[in-house]
């Protein structure tokens, strides 16, 4: 293996690196992909879309973190919405969607030992045809989870009130790294078991209470408790979370442009298959944000 500098050839001319050919010789130019050279040496391309001065892909210059290339692009426009920014990294998906894979997994291990529990000590035949419906109503909720893809969304601490540059942290960049920063959304987004799902313009001092009652409360089948708010910033805030000595401060949460209001229906009340979903920690632990709530639904 004789090893030669293509870059000093083409670029330079160098005839020291101008090689004579023979017959059944092998010329492999490697790549990056190819060969894991240090971090600091890698190509990386980064793509900031919406509201920049001058969005587009960059390469990353050693060394350079997400507030320094966001100068290079000349800064955010006026109508730039920190809060509710989109920052997606590919190593981050892999990560997230390997515990997704790994949840699904477990979750369904356990209904069919519960089920399998559930067949040994039944002889009722309602008891029977009850748990086959469950059963059925399972494996359809098994098969909507797999669907899901992560998308590896990584939550940046922002304020609703968060403006310029100053305010983005200094992370190191890799390569596909993509950045999006939306406008200032105008309305707030209620949906599940809502009389009305909808969406209604922000107000500012709104509340949690305000949009739901405006929204014509949840219906019967509403599993309030079970409620969640997603951030435009991908961040969770569940009914339960809001617990304290003074009652639950749910309904008391203020409301930021992009913000949306999930009220899930009472599912799979028949079956243990309750107690292992929780839709307000699957969101939260992946920051899959409403991009997902999609695929749920």
């Amino acid at each position: 293996m004789i090893s030669f500098d293509l870059g000093k050839l083409v670029l330079g001319h160098d005839e020291a690196q101008n090689l004579e050919l023979q017959p059944g010789d092998i010329v492999s130019i490697l790549s990056e992909a190819d060969i894991r050279v240090p971090i600091a040496q890698q190509t990386k391309i980064v793509t900031l879309e919406g509201e920049f001065a001058h969005a587009g892909s960059y390469t990353v210059q050693p060394g350079e973190t997400l507030r320094n290339i966001v100068d290079r692009a000349g800064g955010l426009t006026p109508n730039a919405y920190l809060y509710g920014s989109d920052f997606t990294r590919e190593s981050t998906r892999a990560v997230q969607q390997a515990r997704i894979d790994e949840y699904v997994q477990s979750l369904d291990m356990r209904i069919q030992r519960s089920n399998l529990a559930i067949a040994a000590n039944s002889t009722n035949p309602t008891d029977l045809a009850s748990g086959s419906s469950a059963q059925s109503s399972e494996r359809e909720l098994i098969t909507r989870l797999r669907q899901i893809r992560a998308t590896g969304r990584i939550v940046l601490d922002f304020k609703a009130n968060s403006t310029g540059s100053s305010g983005l942290p200094d992370i190191a960049l890799e390569d596909g790294d993509r950045f999006v920063i939306p406008h200032i959304p105008a309305s707030i987004n209620v949906v599940g078991a809502i009389n009305d799902q909808n969406s209604f313009l922000y107000a500012q001092g709104r509340r949690v209470g305000s949009y739901l009652r405006i929204a014509g409360g949840p219906t019967k089948d509403a599993d309030r408790k079970r409620s969640f708010v997603i951030r435009a910033d991908g961040e969770v805030e569940s009914y339960e979370s809001r617990k304290g000595l003074w009652g639950n401060q749910f309904y008391d949460l203020p409301m930021y442009p992009g913000d949306t209001i999930v009220v899930p229906e009472k599912t799979f009340k028949p079956s243990a298959l309750r107690g292992f979903m929780d839709w307000s920690s699957m969101f939260s632990q992946f920051a899959l944000g409403a991009a997902s709530l999609s695929i749920i639904q």
